[in-house]
């Protein structure tokens, strides 16, 4: 329920973000020109490809972090049937 709510409010959010915003702009990058976009429009995209670069960058720690997670698990388990086999004497 909280995530519904929380989606609902971001979406509120996101359209009067739209509706304060709709300037139109010109946005150049070296030698690509996009001569009047809506401004609103420009900021969500550059959001979302911050985003989709951050999540990139952090890709390959979480890898690593759930490979060593899923060695020292194993490890345990192997742990754990050595005292089983101990245990009972």
């Amino acid at each position: 329920m909280r995530q519904l709510i929380l989606a609902i409010t971001i979406a509120i959010l996101a359209i009067i973000f739209a509706y304060q915003n709709n300037n139109l702009v010109s946005v150049r990058l070296i030698f690509w020109e996009v001569p009047s976009t809506n401004m609103s429009l420009v900021l969500v995209l550059t959001l979302i490809l911050g985003l989709i670069i951050g999540m990139l960058f952090l890709a390959p720690g979480i890898y690593r972090r759930n490979q060593t997670i899923a060695a020292q698990k194993k490890r345990l388990t192997e742990l754990e049937k050595e005292i089983g086999k101990i245990k009972p004497v």
